[in-house]
């Protein structure tokens, strides 16, 4: 009983050393105003935290709730919809779904907005990326449109 115990706590050690932390989620009771409007990022900022690494984790909750990544979106007064969306959610959602990784490749903030870049899971696109952008204070989250390809990516060497 006692090895096991030790063998769980190692195990559990381990594995909090590997990779990266898991992402923070917004609490389960917000606000109303708060949780009207899809655009805000509801999860509270932890000020040992870089802007950098907030935006990263509100641009990551907003991808994948708005059903760009393999994952289900579940919460449908967290959807937003983009220019070009005239389908019925259904069918917005099916064409979104799996279309972004679902970890932030780059983040960038400035005085006046954060952009995190989204690699496009697509086969014929090998270098391409989608912008989410917000505020400084992590609202007013969009995906922007259209995209961005890097043409010398496949020149590029690690």
């Amino acid at each position: 009983m006692m090895r096991t115990t030790v063998l769980a706590f190692f195990v559990a050690l381990g594995a909090a050393g590997c990779g990266r932390a898991p992402a923070p989620v917004a609490p389960a009771r917000v606000a109303r105003w708060l949780r009207s409007d899809p655009q805000r990022c509801l999860i509270p900022r932890d000020l040992r935290e870089g802007m950098e690494d907030m935006a990263r984790h509100c641009a990551e909750t907003f991808v994948r709730d708005n059903g760009y990544t393999d994952v289900p979106p579940d919460d449908s007064t967290r959807w937003v919809r983009e220019q070009d969306d005239a389908a019925g959610w259904p069918r917005v959602l099916a064409a979104r779904s799996g279309s972004l990784d679902p970890q932030a490749s780059a983040v960038q903030c400035s005085m006046r907005e954060c952009i995190v870049l989204f690699r496009v899971r697509r086969p014929v696109l090998v270098c391409a990326f989608r912008a989410v952008t917000m505020t400084q204070v992590f609202t007013k989250i969009h995906l922007a449109p259209g995209g961005m390809r890097d043409v010398g990516c496949d020149q590029r060497q690690a």
